[in-house]
């Protein structure tokens, strides 16, 4: 008996393939990886926060992604280091409680790993889902199709998709809260408004990028009423203008009232709020001054006795907050911190400083032979075409010559009433309009940041990016002839031709897609250092950049096997990740660091510290000469584990 299928179940059932294959994927190269830097701080600070209501740890991340990571990991038998100087005294000890709570408290850090990661793989996993029912909403489920299986099988995508890290849940917020506001913009009515403001809210709750779909959404408003009101006259104009902005801010308060309220005031619910009023024991003092006037006192908080004046939501607000250059913002924000209603918006306005702030400051980098800890303004350009494979970059290219030729065939713009023509234009394309202008602005805003530390932080722009070439290049290639028909030889030649032509698009299509499905599955298990040919695959990929676009700690594990299986007795290493080498590699381990020498024996050292050390300096950078690795310029690595950690032999 033949099963009747249809078109639409049909393509159903290829996007639960692809994301099956995503799954496994995930799942089996994850449990090959030691836990990556920031991981280190989110799982034990997502822990804390649904056992205890407490988010003294990690506040420059928003709680969401840390929950759902978090949430298996309350079944589990966990030991938490509660009396620790890390949680129990330290504003902010992240970094000393992740070791703690995951290598040196009897817990089983694989196991945490594994029940932490399967929740962002979820959350990945629905943003596919996602993906695929949006974009057949809004393009069609041939277009969605295309754009999940680019999706899917992308490398950066692969690679952070499965970490407690905040970058692919950035992406997935910035994903819904636009396609939703579109929906709403689109078929307004309470139901898509009330949608449109959950979703902006769980944006809100899971990176605090997201506060860029405030003006962006903003931004698009103003689009939207011009082209569909420009008839109307001036004066409707800006009262339609007006209408929607309102709405809008409708929309920012739906999210801000019923999400980030709520999840912040749990989470600061057993957060003390503020430091005793008793006087510090032993320590002459005027009577008239408490703990709160001694904390807003100081110049700097090091000053501060932290075994007595414990953590406090005051107490850690008014000392992240002490440099900050507006004082009125931030001693507004303090003076919230310990006000019952205030306060969940004050934790969350305290992360939003926090980002600024670090953005501002930079972070030490490698990038093409230098180090710096200012920003390169052509970093996120370079990194996402060394990093995406070539077929996709050919895509993008095809796709932007498709436009340019429709928009030299076409003539509006030629004829009388042109404003007009764009206006109607625009409106046939808002979606499109909408995806493209967010990919400018937001690598807009990336270029201009001063913190260049990995691809990761462009990975918001990647649905979008997939959505707009699949978008353009399937409605090319399902073009219908535009010549006139005739009973003549000339129109069976044109029609030879014309299909030709398309079916040569179609194969060339098809074979982009399978070439950039297998450049990444061939890469297999390491995609986090996935580079593409260009840059002459992973091997290379320690002379342009590092850190989380190569080595981010994830190969801990296996250099601890390789250390099994060649019976070495002891390495010595300089380790840049969230594991842990005293637990994975025992007695094996020596630290070790440039300036220490060389020694006989083995030497391990993570790519990150290694470009540091042998890039040329540049800009506020300054390198000691003991930090350079120069006893290791003229030796080759015997091997490079995960492409991330170079291992040496010394004689």
């Amino acid at each position: 008996m033949l099963i009747n299928i249809s078109p639409a179940q049909i393509m159903r059932i290829a996007a639960v393939a692809i994301l099956s294959v995503m799954f496994a994927l995930f799942l089996s190269s994850s449990l090959q990886e030691s836990a990556i830097m920031d991981e280190l701080a989110h799982i034990p600070a997502g822990y804390s926060y649904l056992k205890y209501q407490d988010m003294r740890i990690n506040p420059e991340h928003p709680p969401l992604l840390k929950d759902i990571s978090a949430l298996p990991l309350l079944f589990l038998d966990l030991k938490f280091p509660g009396s620790s100087k890390s949680w129990a005294a330290d504003i902010n000890g992240q970094w000393d409680l992740g070791r703690e709570f995951l290598y040196k408290s009897g817990n089983n850090p694989d196991m945490i790993l594994f029940w932490a990661r399967l929740g962002p793989i979820v959350l990945t996993l629905l943003f596919g889902f996602l993906l695929f029912k949006l974009g057949s909403e809004f393009f069609g489920a041939k277009i969605a199709l295309l754009s999940l299986i680019l999706f899917a099988f992308s490398p950066a995508i692969l690679a952070h998709g499965k970490y407690v890290t905040t970058d692919t849940a950035a992406a997935f917020g910035f994903f819904t809260g636009i396609l939703y506001f579109l929906r709403y913009l689109k078929s307004p009515s309470n139901k898509n408004l009330i949608i449109a403001g959950v979703f902006f809210g769980i944006a809100q709750s899971l990176k605090f990028s997201l506060v860029l779909l405030v003006p962006f959404l903003l931004g698009i408003v103003f689009l939207w009423v011009l082209a569909n009101e420009e008839r109307r006259g001036f004066i409707n104009y800006l009262k339609s203008l007006a209408l929607g902005f309102l709405k809008t801010f409708v929309i920012f308060a739906v999210g801000f009232i019923l999400i980030v309220w709520p999840l912040y005031q749990f989470h600061t619910w057993n957060y003390p709020a503020a430091p005793s009023e008793a006087l510090r024991e032993g320590v002459a003092a005027p009577a008239t001054l408490s703990q709160r006037a001694e904390i807003s006192a100081i110049k700097s908080c090091d000053d501060l006795d932290k075994q007595t004046i414990g953590p406090s939501q005051f107490r850690d607000t008014a000392c992240t907050l002490k440099l900050f250059r507006f004082r009125p913002l931030a001693d507004l924000i303090t003076w919230m911190s310990d006000k019952p209603i205030l306060r969940p918006y004050a934790q969350y306005a305290l992360g939003v400083l926090m980002v600024g702030t670090r953005t501002v400051g930079g972070n030490t980098t490698y990038f093409l032979g230098e180090v710096s800890r200012d920003s390169w303004w052509y970093y996120f350009p370079t990194v996402y075409f060394l990093k995406e494979p070539l077929a996709i970059h050919i895509l993008s290219l095809s796709a932007i010559l498709i436009i340019l030729w429709a928009c030299l065939k076409s003539s509006f713009y030629r004829k009388p009433g042109k404003i007009r023509a764009v206006l109607d234009w625009l409106k046939k394309y808002f979606t499109q309009v909408t995806l493209f202008l967010f990919i400018a602005f937001y690598f807009a805003v990336s270029m201009t940041g001063n913190l260049n530390i990995g691809v990761r932080h462009i990975i918001p722009t990647f649905p979008f990016i997939f959505l707009l070439i699949s978008d353009i290049i399937t409605r090319f290639l399902k073009r219908k002839p535009e010549f006139v028909f005739t009973a003549s030889l000339e129109t069976f030649k044109n029609l030879a031709g014309f299909y030709a032509k398309k079916s040569f698009g179609y194969i060339l299509v098809f074979g982009l897609v399978g070439w950039y499905v297998i450049s990444v599955l061939i890469q297999y298990p390491y995609f986090i250092a996935y580079f593409n040919e260009a840059a002459g695959g992973p091997e290379n990929g320690y002379k342009y950049v590092a850190d989380s676009n190569l080595d981010w700690g994830q190969d801990l594990k296996r250099l601890a096997l390789f250390a099994e299986e060649n019976n070495i007795d002891k390495i010595r290493l300089n380790y840049f990740g969230g594991g842990s080498p005293e637990y994975y590699l025992g007695d094996k381990f020596i630290p070790w660091w440039s300036a220490r020498g060389p020694e006989p024996g083995w030497h391990a050292i993570s790519a990150t510290f290694l470009g540091e050390a042998l890039g040329q300096p540049v800009g506020r950078f300054e390198r000691k000469p003991q930090d350079s690795y120069f006893w290791l310029k003229d030796k080759s690595p015997v091997t490079v584990i995960g492409h991330s950690i170079f291992v040496y032999e010394i004689k």
